[in-house]
């Protein structure tokens, strides 16, 4: 299956499918042609073939001089991978054998010397470098419209050194989230850093993405877990101190953050660590009888002073409905008692906490918490809908991949808001989102802070018979622009990319571009690194 193996989420073994009650449910939901759904590419195309590359033979010699012969690789299948990411219509084309602007070559070095000796050849001859981590990347950052190397940083996977002294650990950045995480754990300790994409992202890609884990309400996004980092640039080398804080000018470090490749390569990073042993850690759920109480209770927490959970969660009332469906509770027991005592189906909200730390402290705070939920009208639900959410947390990704196959469109937008903006936002871009026919709109808010919040968007409909791909890019453009004209960001955690870039201007200002720009030129002169429109510079 050659094209399933270029798009597919995760690893190539794994497979997930819903269980038969789950499918009734969402075939009854999304009705898709039995036609339809049969003509649909499960995988089984071949790969069309690609643009040949633009590389002289001259510069591939040199680059295998650089990194060796079996580290430069030119079939199609290796560049396709390398210029795709898990963006819908990327996914979506892929089905049909179709990857077009594609990287030239893929290029795997072993070290920094290698890759200043790579940027060096490349800037004297023009050629466009796109680093590259794990390809989870959400936004089109991968996409190479010049063409170009693809820099795959999988061999830059040390972990360098463990301080317990200091609570730091630095590591080069083509560690993968689980080998980083084992080593921590096995010592006492956590990175605190888990995106759903950790089992296939890298400790380079959640830097370059600015993203956000799980249990950032507690640990920070990635900007408050790194200490310092080296990147290369074309213009040389950058090399941060770790230092726990300073005042030396601006943090210069913090430029490489949310650049996502575009002004060089992101090598090494120090990263804060925090002790940690699971048998510590509080767990908890409710469910309140609507979205605003659930709400109100998560702002009381995070602006309550008392401490506040590392993992903070509330579905909003589709989404609460539809997971009672698929998991197999709707007209249960459960569901049928929870509505007699007042809690609605499309009304009732659900909220999941975990809280790390000292036994003492997390159960004191649980029980904090607790208090103000039941002020709220909130009822204990205990830890088993946390546990059952945890269980499925990595793998509910792969669940994409079988619902395109039953012709099932189910993509995500996220944003971060202000409380005061929280409510209009999302009655409004959900408005949007269910003025379509036959579409569920699902939102929960999984990151928490004392001033607002991320709201998370998961809509789902099926595929558009004719044109699926020019109706979700219309439909996907109208989400955006609600979003940002209701108060939200553009992005949270997943980045900008060429997805988000037409909207930056408006975002940041042309005052905002011009900086950018400026610094894109100083990293960057001849505009080698990640060109074509990323982050809106052009």
């Amino acid at each position: 299956m050659q094209t399933r193996n270029i798009y597919k989420w995760g690893s190539q073994e794994v497979e997930e499918k819903l269980p038969s009650h789950t499918l009734d449910f969402l075939n009854q939901q999304f009705p898709v042609s039995k036609e339809f759904k049969s003509n649909l590419p499960k995988g089984e195309l071949p790969l069309k073939p690609l643009k040949k590359s633009k590389l002289t033979p001259a510069v591939i010699s040199k680059l295998k001089k650089i990194v060796g012969n079996s580290n430069v690789t030119l079939d199609d299948v290796s560049r396709a991978k390398h210029s795709i990411g898990k963006f819908y219509t990327e996914i979506y084309k892929a089905r049909f054998g179709e990857v077009s602007d594609v990287v030239d070559v893929v290029v795997s070095p072993k070290n920094e010397k290698e890759i200043e000796e790579i940027l060096a050849l490349a800037n004297a001859n023009k050629i466009p470098v796109i680093p590259f981590g794990a390809g989870s990347t959400v936004t089109k950052a991968l996409q190479a419209p010049k063409g170009g190397i693809s820099l795959d940083l999988s061999r830059l996977n040390r972990i360098i050194e463990f301080n317990a002294i200091d609570s730091t650990v630095t590591v080069e950045a083509g560690v993968y989230g689980p080998e980083l995480e084992k080593h921590l754990n096995d010592r006492g300790y956590t990175c605190g850093h888990f995106p759903q994409s950790f089992e296939f992202s890298t400790v380079g890609g959640w830097i370059a993405a600015k993203g956000a884990g799980q249990a950032s309400t507690g640990y920070g996004k990635i900007e408050d877990i790194l200490l310092g980092l080296t990147a290369i640039t074309p213009s040389g080398k950058f090399e941060s101190k770790a230092y726990p804080a300073a005042s030396i000018g601006p943090d210069m470090f913090r430029l490489f953050l949310g650049t996502e490749g575009s002004f060089g390569v992101i090598t090494k990073a120090t990263l804060k660590i925090r002790k940690y042993h699971s048998q510590n850690s509080a767990k908890g759920s409710f469910i309140f009888k609507n979205f605003e109480s659930a709400v109100e209770t998560m702002r009381e927490v995070m602006q309550g002073g008392f401490g506040k959970p590392h993992f903070f969660r509330i579905q909003d009332p589709e989404e609460t409905d539809i997971s009672f469906h698929m998991s197999g509770l709707h007209g249960g027991k459960e569901d049928l008692f929870l509505r007699f005592i007042g809690y609605k189906p499309m009304q009732r909200s659900l909220m999941h906490i975990i809280i790390d730390g000292e036994p003492s402290y997390t159960k004191e705070v649980l029980k904090k918490i607790k208090k103000i939920a039941k002020s709220k009208g909130g009822f204990s639900t205990g830890e088993s809908p946390v546990n059952k959410w945890l269980h499925q947390r990595y793998s509910s990704a792969y669940l994409r991949d079988y619902l395109m196959d039953e012709g099932i469109r189910i993509d995500t937008l996220e944003t971060a808001v202000s409380w005061s903006n929280l409510h209009t936002l999302w009655e409004n871009t959900r408005a949007y989102i269910k003025s379509f026919e036959n579409t569920s709109c699902m939102v929960h808010i999984s990151h928490a802070y004392e001033n607002g919040a991320n709201l998370y968007f998961i809509f789902i409909s099926p595929m558009d018979k004719q044109n699926e791909v020019s109706s979700f890019v219309k439909f996907h453009k109208g989400i955006i622009d609600s979003i940002h004209e209701n108060g939200g960001s553009l992005s949270h955690h997943h980045g900008i990319g060429r997805m988000l870039s037409p909207w930056m201007e408006k975002e940041v200002g042309k005052e905002g571009l011009r900086i950018l720009s400026s610094l894109k030129k100083t990293f960057d002169p001849k505009g080698i690194m990640n060109p074509g429109g990323l982050l809106g510079l052009k």
